[in-house]
């Protein structure tokens, strides 16, 4: 047995469940093998137990936060147990720096669940370099439960981390020079962050487990890209990158396989939309039909293509000569960054003005065989400047997250616009989450 150490609880428990299996029944048998806070990261827990008998179909840890107030949103969570890591080795993430919190494993096998003890998990540690975050509430009962995965911006120190609802930093790790995004990969596993590199003159992806164990730093092939990147099931990263020296070149979205194979996508160039020059700065992927959105600062627009590098609707920009023919609605904005497309159809956009107030847009679209038409449903005038980056999105209960990346603030609005609450934080782009495990509601 391990001996324990400051911040380790090493033990064997064989202590009996209670539910499913039965108290009496030695096949509920659990053995706590390890219990500890992660020695790079100290708010994230690290778990290995097993239990007596054939192997669950499938388990999972429930932690809590001891001795919560009612206030406080971020209460704990549940971790699904990899069944193929040894000893079941499992990560509890989203826990608040300094406190302690409680767990137990449910472990389902047959149709029948066996749930441990209540076991201790040692008190997490101090984040070092987590920034200062400050919370104004506006309507308490109307905030969004969830996680904020964002990002330094132009800001330093570099660094990529997470907000929880309440506004603690949950988890922090340096980040290249000027992070503009970091992304859960689309698994939960592994942050993956990107430097900004306007010029091509820098570029560089890093990818860190959330444990902070495996470092990849200046990840091979990805050199040339810039701005921002999107997930993809399977562990592939997709990245905007340059094609070419110089400034606002015709570029490449880069795709990175887990076994480190980079391959170019398709070009970001003519074919995909008219414009003298190219200047993509925000990228999603959209599962239900494998493509992506990407807008572009220069000409303005958002285009949607096909995974295969087709374009298939254009809103916004030139339509005259357009590649996507009828399937372009020309809409007017100033500079646009984050964006998030519903299935639905709703088109939100962040039209950053350069150097006035933001707004934010929002259409409906309806991209039909005979065409694509955008029908405009809102325009919020926002609180704060950025000429640069920003983003929006919308929440699963209606809400909407504005973030205002070089004022440092990221604002929670209900679903009529009015403020629920506002985060002051240098920050880079955003991506909410409800949990901090499996695949992004945005990617």
């Amino acid at each position: 047995m391990r001996a324990a150490g400051a911040g380790w609880l090493l033990a064997t428990l064989a202590l009996l469940g209670a539910a499913g299996c039965g108290s009496s029944s030695p096949s509920c048998a659990f053995t706590l093998i390890q219990s500890e806070v992660s020695a790079a990261i100290p708010t994230v827990g690290v778990v290995e137990w097993s239990v007596a008998g054939p192997a669950p179909d499938s388990a999972k840890v429930v932690y809590r936060l001891k001795d919560a107030a009612a206030s406080v949103l971020n209460r704990g969570g549940e971790a699904p147990v990899p069944l193929g890591n040894a000893g079941y080795r499992t990560l509890l993430l989203g826990l608040k720096p300094s406190r302690d919190y409680t767990f137990h494993v449910e472990a389902t096998r047959g149709g029948a669940t066996c749930v441990s003890p209540d076991y201790a998990l040692p008190t997490t540690g101090p984040l070092t370099g987590a920034p200062a975050v400050a919370v104004a509430v506006a309507q308490p009962d109307q905030r969004a439960a969830g996680f904020i995965v964002t990002s330094s911006g132009t800001f330093v120190p570099d660094a990529a981390f997470i907000v929880d609802a309440d506004g603690e930093v949950v988890w922090v790790f340096p980040g290249p020079v000027s992070t503009t995004r970091a992304h859960m990969d689309y698994e939960g596993n592994t942050m993956w962050m990107i430097a900004l590199n306007v010029l091509n003159e820098g570029g560089e992806m890093r990818s860190v487990s959330m444990d902070g164990q495996q470092l990849s730093m200046n990840v091979a092939g990805l050199d040339t890209t810039h701005h921002d990147f999107t997930v993809m099931p399977g562990g592939r990263v997709a990245a905007l990158a340059w094609g070419a020296p110089g400034v606002d070149p015709a570029g490449n979205l880069l795709v990175r396989s887990p076994d480190g194979q980079v391959t170019t996508a398709f070009a970001i160039d003519g074919h995909l939309y008219a414009s003298d020059s190219f200047h993509p700065n925000a990228i999603h992927y959209l599962p239900a039909d494998d493509s992506f959105t990407i807008a572009d600062r220069n000409p303005n627009l958002v285009v949607k293509v096909s995974g295969a590098g087709v374009p298939r609707w254009q809103l916004g920009g030139s339509c005259d000569g357009a590649p996507t023919a009828s399937h372009c609605a020309p809409q007017s904005w100033e500079v646009d960054h984050g964006h998030h497309l519903l299935d639905d159809g709703t088109l939100l956009v962040f039209n950053n003005t350069y150097g006035d107030v933001p707004h934010v847009l929002e259409y409906r679209l309806n991209d039909a065989p005979s065409g694509l038409s955008a029908t405009p449903v809102h325009d919020y005038t926002g609180t704060a400047s950025t000429m640069t980056l920003g983003d929006v999105q919308r929440l699963p209960n209606g809400n909407t997250l504005v973030t205002y990346s070089e004022a440092g603030k990221i604002v929670e609005l209900d679903a009529d616009w009015n403020e629920v609450q506002t985060f002051s934080v240098r920050t880079g782009y955003t991506t909410w989450r409800p949990t901090l495990y499996g695949p992004p509601p945005r990617p």
